[in-house]
């Protein structure tokens, strides 16, 4: 991430420029079951049954709790 250091004459047209880049790699295992690599960490999600077989949270939950942090 970058941020340009403030300047003495700021005006309201000072661009600000922010980035964030995020890897991750997913894969697909049996039935709706999916499991990601981000950062070193482990994510696996699931559907509820009957599509899946409820063994984790589905990617909806993972979605909303980020919202929520």
């Amino acid at each position: 991430m970058t941020t340009p250091a403030p300047s003495s004459q700021s005006s309201s047209q000072d661009i600000i420029s922010r980035s964030f880049v995020l890897q991750a790699d997913a894969t697909m295992q049996e039935r709706m079951k999916k499991q990601s690599e981000v950062r070193g960490f482990t994510i696996h999600c699931d559907e509820g049954e009957p599509m899946g077989d409820n063994t984790a949270p589905p990617p909806l939950a993972y979605f909303a709790s980020s919202l929520l942090f």
